[in-house]
């Protein structure tokens, strides 16, 4: 099992989600985040001054895949991640959910096998 982590740009976020709820990732942990980078600044005016961000407003994605499903995973987040975003990719040894045996651990069976 792999734990994908990944950054992408807000607006992208749903067809994101739409493309790994097709590939039968239905669980994920979002967050907004700031990244930064020495491309990222970005100058404004702002009453006549220039005014510069270094802050990228981001979609901090994170989700659980298995083995099989990870280089699919991986390519949708790759594509969207653009020049500013991120894929990291972490092998996953176990993983604990409170309650796991009152509940199922996702709507995907193969990842409750997975788990257990």
């Amino acid at each position: 099992m792999k734990l994908i982590i990944a950054h992408v740009p807000n607006d992208v976020f749903e067809p994101v989600r739409t493309e790994l709820t097709d590939l039968g990732v239905f669980r994920m942990a979002i967050a907004e985040v700031h990244n930064t980078s020495a491309r990222s600044t970005i100058t404004l005016r702002y009453r006549g001054a220039p005014l510069s961000r270094h802050l990228r407003a981001q979609v901090r994605l994170e989700c659980v895949a298995t083995d099989g499903q990870s280089p699919a995973v991986i390519d949708v987040l790759r594509g969207y991640a653009g020049p500013y975003g991120q894929v990291a990719v972490l092998e996953l040894e176990e993983l604990h959910q409170e309650g796991s045996e009152e509940q199922e651990f996702s709507d995907d069976p193969r990842l409750d096998v997975a788990v257990r």
